[in-house]
């Protein structure tokens, strides 16, 4: 099915059997940022669920890509144990207080200071953190003076929340040439997927939903380790998306040899995240290969986030939600659209304080 962008008239083109029946649905453009409507018509068969169009895996059927001809294997495993070997010491320090937060969090004899200390010598994560408590999201606004102010008036978890979200802003907001996204973007996306992760979690295992939402925001964080390597290769990875039929996930793997979904997940490892967080985001795209809750949660939030205008690009409405997660999540059509309007309404309220202050 052939896409054009009312704004810039760029044209993507989707698989239509990846598209719910008779439903609306909208992605941003990649290009120029236009919200993208539209429907597949309806067929007369009736049934299908519209996160599930046939198809009981999280991304297209495996479609063989073909790798460029200066790819060859011998190539692509020796840039894979490069970018393996580059990850032993990327911890940038947003990295070192997100990990700092998780494990003050995860004691059971930490207080409320010890976690407001964690980000107290970062002004720029403090200046992020209070702006974030201050937003219509938490309704406080313009309540909270400080980080002190914000533990007593929000408590530990929720404060941990926030000093996550405050320091990946930073990590996740910037340009990625190599992916062709503008800054921005991929921030507004993995807000928009910690938000319905811990909207999902709270609704199905409430005891994750702290994980839930520190694995939303950081799951597309492996990008940001990759797209130098892209941008080197940038010729070759467009020419395999360029038709629309394949995913920035298989890009990656055909290139590089492995993809953001891993790095994240080796990633979270280097930084001295919890295993928790590692298998969700390393399985998000195929949650069911693990059946673990928290990929279930992180996955369908992430397909959520597309179908509601806030993914990441060409490739948003190439991928389908896993059968498993919607029958483990327990979920029909009609909670669906509520919990879609309920995570544009929490972006937009985290947002409209945040950028007051540009990235």
């Amino acid at each position: 099915m052939r896409i054009v962008c009312p704004g810039c008239k760029s044209t993507y083109q989707i698989p239509e059997e990846l598209l719910p029946q008779g439903k609306t649905v909208a992605f941003k453009c990649k290009k120029c940022n236009c919200q993208i409507r539209f429907a597949r018509p309806q067929e007369k068969e009736k049934g299908t669920s519209p996160m599930v169009p046939g198809d009981n895996v999280s991304a297209p059927r495996d479609r063989s890509v073909q790798a460029p001809a200066e790819h060859d294997p011998a190539k692509v495993r020796a840039l894979t144990s490069k970018i393996r070997m580059c990850l032993m010491g990327f911890i940038p320090p947003v990295a070192q207080v997100i990990a700092k937060a998780q494990m003050v969090m995860s004691n059971p004899f930490s207080g409320l200071r010890e976690l407001a200390e964690v980000i107290e010598t970062d002004q720029g994560i403090t200046t992020n953190a209070l702006r974030v408590a201050n937003s219509a999201y938490y309704g406080l606004s313009g309540k909270v003076t400080s980080i002190n102010h914000a533990s007593v008036l929000l408590g530990n978890k929720i404060l941990g929340e926030i000093i996550t979200m405050a320091g990946a802003r930073g990590f996740l907001g910037e340009n990625l040439r190599g992916y062709g996204l503008d800054s921005g973007i991929l921030w507004r996306h993995s807000l928009a997927v910690a938000v319905g992760s811990k909207l999902l979690a709270a609704k199905k295992c409430p005891e994750l939903a702290e994980d839930a939402f520190s694995a939303g925001i950081l799951h597309d964080a492996g990008m940001i380790m990759l797209d130098p390597y892209i941008f080197e290769r940038k010729a070759a990875f467009d020419e395999i998306i360029g038709d629309g039929s394949h995913t920035l996930l298989q890009a990656e793997k055909t290139i590089l040899g492995i993809n953001h979904a891993e790095v994240c997940a080796e990633m979270f490892g280097e930084w001295g995240l919890p295993r928790t967080l590692m298998k969700s985001v390393a399985t998000h795209h195929r949650p069911a290969s693990s059946g673990d809750a928290l990929g279930y949660v992180v996955h369908l939030a992430d397909i959520m986030a597309r179908r509601c205008g806030y993914g990441i690009g060409v490739d948003d409405m190439l991928y389908a939600a896993d059968k498993k997660a919607i029958e483990f999540l327990d979920i029909d059509e009609e909670e669906v659209t509520l919990l879609q309007r309920k995570i544009g309404e929490s972006v937009e309220n985290i947002m409209s304080e945040v950028l007051e202050d540009p990235i």
